[in-house]
């Protein structure tokens, strides 16, 4: 399930936005400020729809702040569309903007979009097996499995590149900055051995005298699915 964040002060603009959103089957809260969104909260959230001109700080002081913290997506709502003002948008890191008015059906469209891009970066699906790199969580049949720190650097580096072999000597080489008894050839084909018992045997490939190979990911559903 997509979790959106709408911080908009607007509530007649509010209403229409957050309706249209669970319309679409996407979950979607609202706040009026940035002071009374709960900060706690943040990680809850996929994508944030940030008004520009907020009550308190404002939308693009706030993406700013996200942006250093968090993993997000960002989209700007704005009644500006100087080019100045889109360099102030891309320079907070925002990933994209729409000039009010607009229409709600382009809205969900570029929500879409954004989504696609997210998981495409954080989430990684392989038949009964869900990993969100966003919050270091893997499932398999729906069930949380813990991973060593050492598995989880060498299945981020796969993860990389999907598809694409990955050279042993650049896996041993990444994983020993985060583990330092890390430094034989050997670990690295114990710790594969450990990914493919406890996630899936087809998942991990050994490309003979070159190194390793994650497969592609499976499934591309992008409404209607769980975190």
């Amino acid at each position: 399930m997509l979790w959106i964040c709408l911080i908009e002060d607007n509530k007649k603009l509010w209403l229409l936005i957050q309706e249209s959103i669970i319309d679409a089957w996407y979950t979607c809260d609202r706040y009026p400020s940035v002071e009374s969104f709960p900060i706690k909260h943040t990680s809850r959230y996929h994508i944030f729809l940030l008004d520009i001109n907020l009550p308190g700080m404002d939308g693009v002081t706030f993406a700013n702040t996200l942006r250093q913290q968090w993993p997000v997506g960002i989209i700007l709502l704005t009644a500006k569309d100087t080019l100045q003002d889109k360099k102030e948008w891309f320079d907070a890191w925002a990933d994209d903007y729409i000039v009010k008015p607009f229409a709600t059906q382009e809205l969900l469209l570029r929500i879409k979009s954004l989504w696609a891009r997210i998981r495409e970066t954080h989430y990684f699906e392989f038949k009964d097996v869900f990993i969100d790199r966003k919050n270091n969580e893997v499932k398999k049949w729906d069930k949380h499995i813990h991973l060593t720190p050492t598995e989880w650097e060498v299945l981020g580096y796969l993860l990389r590149s999907p598809g694409i072999t990955c050279v042993r000597a650049d896996i041993i080489e990444h994983v020993r900055w985060y583990d330092a008894i890390f430094s034989m050839s050997r670990s690295l084909d114990v710790v594969i051995a450990h990914l493919r018992s406890k996630l899936d045997k087809q998942l991990i490939n050994t490309v003979s005298g070159v190194g390793y190979m994650i497969e592609r990911s499976h499934n591309k559903t992008l409404a209607n699915d769980s975190r």
